[in-house]
Order: structure tokens, then sequence, then C-alpha cells
């Protein structure tokens, strides 16, 4: 047989990532396309007239963005990252190049726009992109290093951190599929959406912690050479 168990279930578990991912894919490209026009702030509140600088932010945070949580998840295929060395390499570069991109562009624009639902989202997001752009930073360091453990453990944290906006939306669709929306007002100022501003990564990032703790022992050493360079 061609694929396994464990394969057929990664290959359903793909699949059902893309299909939820597409319409967030899609309001991404829709954004580009915007933020690419003559006048884009007369479309959205994502952009001004005035701020030449957020503009540009704000088109590499969701561009590079939605790259980022299209292609994490092949670096956690096994029969990828274990059989194609030279594919695990190079997508891990582009990830950590599109991740540090992603968190800093975020860190640009919350100062110098905010955020619609106000200071404590403004802050939440910050802390995220904080995250994300560490998170990044750690990985190359250590897999530059040869650090096997450090690049295990900074490789899950940047995967959660890096569905995040993924999460954030999936979070929001559940909860108005269940609830319709109780808890949840337009300028996300209510219970659920303040919950919300952090409930999309720090719990994952809590959960991963977890997880390193209780399987560190096996995962200690160096990378191989062809994995300890980029």
């Amino acid at each position: 047989m061609w694929l396994s168990k464990s394969g057929i279930v990664t290959v359903v578990i793909l699949t059902v990532f893309y299909l939820t991912l597409l319409p967030f894919l899609a309001h991404a490209f829709e954004l580009i396309t915007v933020g690419l026009s003559a006048f884009p702030w007369r479309q959205t509140y994502l952009f001004a007239a005035d701020q030449s600088v957020g503009n540009a932010a704000m088109m590499l945070h969701i561009t590079a963005g939605s790259v980022l949580v299209a292609l994490v998840p092949l670096q956690m295929v096994g029969r990828i990252r274990l059989r194609n060395i030279s594919f695990h390499r190079g997508i891990g570069s582009l990830l950590v190049v599109l991740a540090l991109t992603t968190g800093l562009a975020g860190m640009v624009y919350i100062p110098l726009r905010g955020t619609i639902g106000g200071p404590l989202m403004s802050a939440a997001f910050f802390i995220y992109g904080f995250c994300l752009f560490t998170a990044a930073l750690m990985l190359a360091r250590m897999v530059f290093i040869g650090n096997r453990q450090g690049h295990w453990e900074w490789a899950l944290r940047l995967f959660w951190l890096a569905l995040g906006s993924w999460l954030y939306r999936v979070h929001y669709t559940l909860w108005y599929l269940l609830t319709g929306g109780l808890w949840s007002e337009p300028d996300f100022s209510g219970s659920f959406d303040l919950i919300q501003n952090f409930a999309f990564y720090l719990p994952y990032l809590v959960a991963v912690q977890f997880w390193i703790v209780a399987h560190r022992d096996a995962h200690q050493g160096t990378l191989p050479k062809r994995l300890g360079a980029w």
C-alpha cells in the first residue's frame, strides 16, 4: 500500500486544514488587491491616506503571513521532513524569513495605526508579533549552532505561532456556529472578543511548553551535519 495508516491520517488532516484555509487565503488575496489599488483607504480601515509606512507594513504583514500559514504544515510531515532534507531546509529557511517579516511588520503597524479593538487588542497582537519574531530568530540560531534540542523546541513554538491567524478565525467560526456570536461585538469589545485577543496563541504556547518538558529527553544532542547548516 502506497500510504500507511499514519500517512492516510496525515493526508486527511492536511486536506481538512487547507480546505478551511481557503476562505482565509481568499480574504488575504482580496486585501492585497485592495492594498495595490489607487486609494486602498477608501475600501478598508487597514490602510490610511497619510501613512505610507503603515500601509507598506500591513501589505508585508498580510502577504508574508498568508504564505507562512500556508506552508508551515509541510514542515511537520515526517515523510517530507525525513526523506527530503534539502526541501526541509529550503522551506525552513523561507518560513523563518516569512515569520520574521510578518512579526516585524505587525510590530511596526500597530504603534502607527493601532487595531480596531483598541489598546488591549493592540497590546495582545503586538505581543503575538513579538513572540512570532522571537521564535523565528531563535529557531534560526539553534539550527546555525547545530542544537538539536533547541531546534525541536523552537520549531514547535514557531509552528503553532505561525498558525495563529488561522486559529484566530477558526475560533470565531466555531464560536459563531455554536452560539450565534454570543459576547462578541462589531468593535471587538465583547467578552469573547477580549478573551480572543490572547486565546489564539497563548494557550497553545503553554500546551507546547508542557509537551516539550514531557518529551525533552528524546530530543537531546546536536543536529546531524546535513541539518546543522542553512
